[in-house]
């Protein structure tokens, strides 16, 4: 069984089509969805329900929407190392219309991390460390995700990381954001991000470059499947389109199946399958 720790952002996700007309007063009726989220909080479900022993580090607020999270993680038999701080449990709100998301974050209580939360002994007989991107944008949290690097690197760990949206990289600095990471082994940008992170725009290229800096990953293309690589090896996967869903979260689902593969000795063709197919089982979900 793979042991895997995942530290970053635990959110409530609120899941909305944005109507073609919204009225500045009154009410309108759309479809909502709430569901448990967080970049690294997905990753850890899935991770855990494709088999591996997974540690969640993370903080939420000490309201009803932080019990939930954690019992959502408790849940899935994932074991919450969570702070709990006296602030709103983060909120991510997606607004979905005509195949464009908009995303409304209230960061919250992920911000009450630091590096004393990480304890060592948290890592022991632990495999792997996945990063949520979004923790090495915040002061607070990329002292934590420091301190859990060097933490995984002392014990031979690998580490992967899923990036956070191109804009906020390119706000960051991609050079700054490329600094970070130095030590990441295994990465899973989606189209506009490894454009951001390479300076490239053509998906073999993109791969090209960042396989020069990491040795394994997916580049996620949305409708048209993903293009994954480990060292000079290279695998194409197509998907089916899933339409009139809001795709938030398919791409944690897809690092988590494909970081699960791997550990367990897949190769780069099965790992990118599983991959894709988590995420379309995601999607297939909400769509029902």
């Amino acid at each position: 069984m793979s042991r895997i720790v995942v530290l970053g952002d635990l959110n409530l996700d609120v899941l909305a089509a944005l109507p073609e007309s919204v009225p500045l007063e009154g009410e309108v009726r759309t479809s909502i969805q709430v569901v448990p989220g967080g970049s690294a909080g997905r990753f850890a479900r899935t991770a855990a329900r494709e088999g591996a022993e997974v540690t969640f580090i993370g903080c939420v607020g000490d309201d009803l929407a932080g019990e939930l999270l954690v019992r959502s993680l408790q849940g899935e038999k994932i074991k919450p190392r969570v702070k709990r701080v006296d602030s709103p449990t983060g909120t991510i709100v997606a607004l979905e219309q005509g195949g464009r998301r908009t995303m409304l974050c209230s960061r919250g209580a992920n911000e009450g991390i630091d590096a004393a939360w990480v304890k060592e002994a948290w890592f022991f007989d632990a495999q792997h460390l996945h990063l949520s991107g979004y923790a090495l944008l915040s002061p607070s949290q990329r002292e934590a995700a420091h301190r859990a690097i060097d933490t995984g690197r002392a014990r031979g760990m690998t580490i992967s990381l899923d990036p956070p949206p191109a804009n906020l990289i390119r706000a960051f600095g991609v050079a700054h954001f490329l600094e970070e990471l130095s030590a990441v082994d295994w990465l899973f940008p989606n189209l506009e991000e490894g454009r951001a992170l390479s300076g490239e725009q053509v998906p073999d290229r993109i791969v090209a470059a960042l396989a020069s800096t990491f040795s394994a990953g997916a580049l996620t293309l949305g409708e048209d499947g993903s293009l994954a690589w480990r060292g000079v090896e290279r695998d194409r996967c197509g998907v089916e389109d899933i339409e009139c869903v809001s795709p938030t979260g398919a791409g944690d689902a897809f690092a988590a199946g494909f970081v699960v593969s791997l550990l367990g000795g897949a190769s780069l063709h099965t790992a990118n399958r599983r991959a894709n197919g988590l995420a379309r089982r995601l999607l297939r979900d909400r769509k029902s």
